[in-house]
């Protein structure tokens, strides 16, 4: 059995492509959690489907892709990626049957060796997932213990401001320091998915060392984001010069 990754252009992906990606996502993405408000039914699987999956992340078709993993031509795994004038971010799904198998980090690592990121300068993720979160780090050679707090703090909110999401536009920034009972940066988006299989597996990234941030809260996602190697000679000033 082959793992076999491809990475599509936003302007050339196909509603039947989006709909194999909705039907990954609303099997596999998780539930409501019991405290999820009306009209969303607690232990529902969470749903998004193919209109949505273009209107929320390929708002913006030339500067979107989508990653995708097949296993003998079955999806079981695709990030949807776009960038905007400040950083990009990413939507990630991989079959809770596939998982431990590295498919997160390869997808977000075939984005290095593709034209589309040569322009990158800022990374980042909101996720409820401690797995995809790590993803991001390893593309960065590292884990969450890695995360530099204090650059996160400093650009997320204008970073969102500029967002082509717009639920990351409106969501609220919580938490900043490390070793703290409010250690995560969270990002509230009124989003309850169910936590337990996150925690399970933030449970095994905190025994192995790996983890650097606290719980995560009802309704919240982890925000994590970073800077480009190649972009760390650049002042500060040279990231907030790019307009909205």
């Amino acid at each position: 059995m082959t793992l076999i990754y491809e990475i599509l252009s936003g302007e050339n992906i196909t509603d039947e492509q989006l709909k194999a990606c909705s039907t990954l996502f609303n099997t596999n993405y998780g539930v409501w959690a019991p405290n999820a408000p009306s009209p969303l039914k607690p232990g529902t699987h969470v749903k998004n489907f193919a209109a949505k999956l273009r209107k929320d992340y390929l708002t913006d078709t030339r500067n979107s892709v989508i990653v995708t993993c097949t296993l003998d031509g079955q999806l079981v795994g695709h990030a949807c990626v776009t960038k905007w004038k400040y950083r990009s971010g990413e939507v990630l799904v991989v079959d809770r049957k596939e998982r431990r198998r590295y498919i997160a980090t390869s997808m977000l690592q075939m984005l290095k060796r593709h034209r589309w990121f040569e322009d990158v300068i800022m990374m980042g993720i909101a996720s409820s997932h401690p797995a995809s979160c790590n993803a991001l780090c390893k593309l960065f050679n590292g884990n969450t213990k890695d995360v530099d707090l204090e650059f996160m703090v400093q650009h997320a909110r204008a970073v969102l401001d500029c967002s082509t999401v717009e639920y990351l536009k409106t969501a609220e920034l919580r938490g900043a320091s490390k070793g703290t009972p409010d250690g995560s940066y969270l990002a509230y988006a009124s989003f309850f998915v169910g936590h337990t299989e996150p925690k399970g597996i933030l449970r095994t990234y905190v025994a192995d060392g790996k983890w650097a941030f606290s719980e995560l809260l009802d309704g919240h996602e982890f925000w994590s984001s970073f800077r480009f190697l190649k972009y760390l000679s650049r002042n500060d000033s040279d990231l907030y010069g790019v307009e909205c």
